[in-house]
C-alpha cells in the first residue's frame, strides 16, 4: 500500500512536471522566473550571482527528460527550455538527477555531497561555476523566503520526505 501511494504521487508529481514541458515557454518562464527571482532577490541584488553572467547553469531532470538553462542577463536570472546557442562556448555546468534527488538536494533534507558520491546527482561541466551557485544557495535561509516559495518548499519538503520514507 505505501509503495503505491508513493509510484501515486511520484506519477501525478512526474506528470505535472511532464505537462509543464508542453506549457508555452512563455509561461514557464514566467512561473520558473518569478518563483526563483523571489527567492533569489539578495543573491541577485548582491552580485552574488555574478558568475551566471554569459555562463549557463542546466538544471536536468533524468527521469523525465527535462532540461532548463539559467543566466544572468541584464541584472537578472533569464531561462530557457531549448539549448542556449552559445552553451558550448559559454562557461557551463549542468546538475543532473532524478526529480526526488534533485528536490531532496532543493530542501536541503539530503547531504549534497552524500547524493553526488553516492552519483544520485552529478555535476558536469565547469565545476568551479557549480561550486559558486552551490555555495550562494547554501546561504540563503528558507525560513526567510517569501510566503508562497516558502509554502512550495514546505509542500515540496514533506512530499519527498513522504516518497523517501516509503
Amino acid at each position: 500500500m505505501q509503495v503505491k501511494l508513493r509510484q501515486v504521487a511520484m506519477q501525478g508529481l512526474g506528470y505535472g512536471l511532464h505537462l509543464s514541458r508542453k506549457t508555452p515557454l512563455v509561461v514557464q518562464r514566467k512561473l520558473w522566473l518569478g518563483l526563483l527571482s523571489h527567492g533569489l532577490s539578495e543573491p541577485l541584488q548582491d552580485g552574488d550571482l555574478d558568475c551566471l553572467y554569459n555562463s549557463w547553469l542546466q538544471v536536468k531532470v533524468l527521469d523525465l527528460n527535462i532540461s532548463w538553462f539559467f543566466t544572468i542577463e541584464h541584472g537578472a536570472l533569464a531561462m530557457q527550455t531549448a539549448l542556449p546557442a552559445d552553451f558550448e562556448n559559454s562557461k557551463h555546468c549542468c546538475v543532473s538527477g532524478g526529480l526526488v534527488d534533485l528536490m531532496c538536494l532543493m530542501n536541503r533534507q539530503q547531504d549534497p555531497d552524500t547524493l553526488f558520491f553516492q552519483r544520485r546527482l552529478m555535476l558536469t561541466g565547469d565545476t568551479e561555476l557549480g561550486l559558486e551557485i552551490r555555495n550562494v544557495l547554501d546561504a540563503i535561509d528558507i525560513d526567510e523566503l517569501p510566503g508562497k516559495l516558502k509554502r512550495l518548499m514546505q509542500w515540496s519538503t514533506q512530499l519527498t520526505s513522504h516518497v523517501t520514507s516509503h
